[in-house]
């Protein structure tokens, strides 16, 4: 058979150049490909009455606290933001302002994009009282079998007041992305336990200092992730003598006495990471001694603490990052504060704080990359001291403390106390390394407002 001869193809080099810049923009479009889930508020969950949000044009539930509003999503990709208020907008911040987010602001509206998970603060017009939270997180790895007689399961949708719930080894509290769950949550010697979901527990119903949202007692290998918690009206997520406990992606949202962030009570090798915490009182508190809550003792050595990547408000109570004031043990060491953005401290108190009240010997502490926005009480301050929470008869000391690459800007210019008990009890050996105070580099007490008193060794890079 003879060949059929074929005329030669000539291409368009126009024609070319537009079919690549297509594949391209494909590619583009394939690697910013979207996955946005938007949970569905139970009807009798009150909504914000000055907020709206939109994300890529598609309503979303801003729910209501007294202290703030706040809305709760899961994404991949890219999304286009859109929160409208109900009065004017004279300005607006968003924070942490490290992220270098930047809203478009018309009338009454702002928008912005996001293309990875955050935790924000929303500030309209300077106003402290009534922010709003965008918790922007990131898509779920894992979501257990709610037939699974391991997991507790509280369904979307709904409101759920089950009281207090006692959670056993190899449990999994599953709260589902809108499901709000009025009750808390025990552990009591517990091992391998977690507490998941992109749900609520809301703590509105509850009697002050009544119960905590979540209590670990002498637990191990627990893990807290995804949660919201609000309006608690005692401390939060405390963990009280434990070993290997994680909060991650945690929010909480409250202005209540005592409401305390994360309290870290006599444990070890516990993990903070991307989390946020606004509270009345204390955001992170490491202690050990307190028995407050419960009938057994926790005056075991803290060890191997790491709070990190995470977003601080601290209210008009308490303090930012606090070691202290309950300190009832021999030791509390290798604790480190690090890459966290303290957003606001409004209150007399202070922002990097211990107070040892007690006996225990405070060592190896580190915090870095730290980026303080909002400092209205102390900046530094660290005591020896007794407290009206003092128990032991003999005082403690505070050794080996370093800060690097501290930045603190806002409109107050704090000031800094160390404070040792005497010499036998003294501060000794604290390092501020690239610590900026508006911008300027503290390289002595005087340009650092910075008191001492029986303090050893302190040294400035």
């Amino acid at each position: 058979m003879t060949p059929i001869a074929h005329a030669p193809t000539f291409i368009d080099p126009m024609k070319a150049i537009l079919f690549i810049f297509a594949l391209l923009i494909a590619a583009s479009n394939c690697l910013n490909a979207q996955q946005l889930y938007l949970y569905p508020a139970p009807e009798a969950a009150e909504m914000a009455p000055e907020f709206a949000l939109e994300i890529n044009g598609q309503p979303v539930f801003v729910y209501n606290t007294r202290c703030a509003a706040f809305a709760t999503f899961s994404f991949e990709g890219r999304i286009e933001l859109k929160v409208t208020f109900a009065s004017p907008i004279y300005n607006f911040d968003i924070r942490p302002k490290s992220r270098n987010i930047q809203g478009m602001q018309y009338r009454n509206q702002i928008r912005f994009t996001l293309e990875k998970p955050e935790n924000l603060s929303i500030e309209i017009n300077q106003n402290l009282k009534r922010p709003l939270f965008i918790f922007a997180n990131p898509i779920e790895t894992e979501i257990p079998d709610r037939k699974d007689k391991h997991v507790i399961f509280f369904e979307k949708g709904k409101i759920h007041t089950p009281g207090e719930v006692l959670v056993k080894s190899n449990q999994t509290v599953y709260i589902e992305g809108g499901a709000l769950v009025h009750g808390n949550f025990k552990t009591n010697g517990g091992r391998n336990i977690r507490f998941m979901g992109r749900g609520i527990i809301d703590n509105r119903l509850s009697a002050k200092g009544e119960v905590r949202p979540i209590e670990i007692n002498q637990c191990e290998n627990v893990l807290v992730e995804g949660l919201v918690l609000t309006e608690n009206r005692s401390w939060s997520a405390p963990c009280f003598a434990s070993k290997k406990v994680t909060y991650n992606n945690l929010k909480i949202v409250s202005s209540n006495d005592w409401d305390d962030g994360i309290d870290i009570v006599g444990s070890q090798q516990v993990l903070v990471n991307n989390c946020f915490i606004q509270s009345k009182d204390d955001c992170i508190a490491i202690k050990a001694g307190v028995d407050y809550f419960t009938n057994f003792s926790s005056d075991i050595r803290v060890d191997s603490i790491l709070v990190q990547n995470s977003v601080f408000w601290n209210g008009v109570w308490g303090n930012a990052l606090e070691i202290g004031f309950e300190t009832r043990t021999d030791t509390i060491q290798n604790v480190t504060f690090r890459n966290c953005d303290i957003i606001h401290v409004e209150g007399p108190e202070g922002t990097f704080t211990i107070h040892n009240g007690d006996r225990a010997l405070i060592r190896n502490v580190l915090y870095e990359d730290i980026r303080v926005e909002d400092a209205q009480g102390w900046l530094i301050d660290f005591k020896i001291l007794f407290s009206q929470y003092s128990k032991d008869k003999i005082r403690g000391k505070i050794e080996n403390v370093s800060f690097r690459n501290i930045s603190v800007e806002g409109d107050h210019r704090p000031s800094s106390q160390i404070l040792g008990f005497s010499d036998d009890f003294g501060i000794k050996n604290v390092v501020l390394e690239n610590f900026r105070l508006h911008g300027v580099k503290v390289t002595s007490t005087y340009n650092g407002h910075l008191t001492t008193i029986h303090t050893t060794g302190l040294s400035f890079k």
